[in-house]
């Protein structure tokens, strides 16, 4: 067994004990933590598939995750769809706006991409505020049912993180698999070089809006899921400052990596818990806590980890012979 399966494999294994021991979880505050983590995870997931395997700069994720939650808010609520069928929902019609946003900002780069993403994010945000005959406007929606899987309540909190969970792991080994195969080599190469990568036959604005469908529809999902566990959504959960968040974590993790995301998601959910005490304090805190983690580790967490714990593993002799070698060139 070579080691790509062998970590293929232990992630799989990793997922179901997880999922598993999400069960025997008793302290409430805590699974509340966990089970807002899980979907901030899925969200960083869902901007790495632009910012770090194509290198688009979005601002605008939060206003696929207020459409993924509005969808199942509504379709439930004043439609009376299956929470099921409004989880599909929320997937295709974020997926779809992806697309109509990808279509005239694909040909951007840079800051502008970021600028126009930003206004997307932007929008959606007031369209949610003051679209009231629809949208309840800043008092929001609540009363949104509890799914149930096989008979089973997820409105127990325990469930909900197994299924959360579960979620997660499913959209991960997607990610794995996509960005693995002919597509996400097309993503990598994009992101190196987008000259090089269209003089080599790619289609690389058709590939760009693949990238921005298949995100928004992950962000989707993430809004699914929030709207189904705080059975309540609200505008001001979608607003610049969540788009901005999910991408510090994203970026702050390891963007291009599958790891990266949910390293920053878990690390940052840990030390924004642990400043709580501080009060006044917590945001100055967490301000100098990141700067230091971008000057200490500017390429990401995971990344910076990896590369110490190669080089912990690496033979001595093998060192000295790369030194020597680096030294003749």
């Amino acid at each position: 067994m070579n080691l790509q399966r062998l970590k293929f494999w232990s992630a799989i294994l990793l997922g179901l004990g997880s999922v598993l021991a999400s069960l025997y979880v008793q302290n409430m505050y805590l699974l509340n933590v966990i089970i807002l983590a899980v979907i901030s995870a899925i969200l960083a997931v869902s901007v790495n598939l632009l910012v770090g395997y194509t290198g688009q700069i979005s601002l605008g994720h939060a206003g696929f995750y207020g459409i993924g939650a509005y969808t199942v808010a509504l379709l439930t609520t004043r439609w009376h769809w299956s929470i099921w069928l409004s989880f599909l929902a929320a997937f295709g019609l974020s997926g779809l706006m992806g697309l109509v946003l990808g279509l005239p900002t694909t040909r951007l780069r840079g800051h502008f991409l970021g600028i126009a993403t930003l206004g997307f994010g932007v929008i959606v945000n007031v369209v949610l505020n003051n679209w009231t005959s629809l949208t309840n406007g800043p008092v929001g929606v609540r009363g949104i049912p509890a799914p149930a899987l096989f008979g089973i309540s997820l409105e127990y909190k325990n469930f909900f993180l197994g299924f959360a969970l579960a979620c997660l792991f499913v959209i991960v080994l997607l990610v794995y698999l996509v960005v693995n195969s002919a597509v996400g080599r097309a993503w990598k190469c994009i992101r190196r070089d987008e000259i090089a990568a269209q003089v080599s036959g790619i289609n690389v604005y058709g590939y760009k809006l693949l990238a921005f469908a298949f995100s928004g529809g992950i962000a989707g999902i993430a809004g699914a899921l929030y709207a189904a566990f705080m059975t309540l959504v609200s505008p001001e959960t979608f607003d610049l400052n969540q788009s901005i968040t999910i991408v510090t974590t994203t970026i702050l993790g390891g963007a291009g990596t599958l790891v990266g995301p949910l390293l920053g998601t878990g690390i940052l959910t840990l030390i924004s818990e642990w400043l709580r005490n501080f009060h006044e304090l917590r945001l100055v805190l967490y301000g100098l806590i990141l700067v230091l983690f971008i000057v200490v580790m500017p390429q990401g967490i995971y990344p910076f980890v990896k590369k110490h714990v190669q080089l912990w593993f690496t033979p001595r002799k093998v060192k000295i012979q790369r030194g020597s070698e680096g030294r003749h060139l």
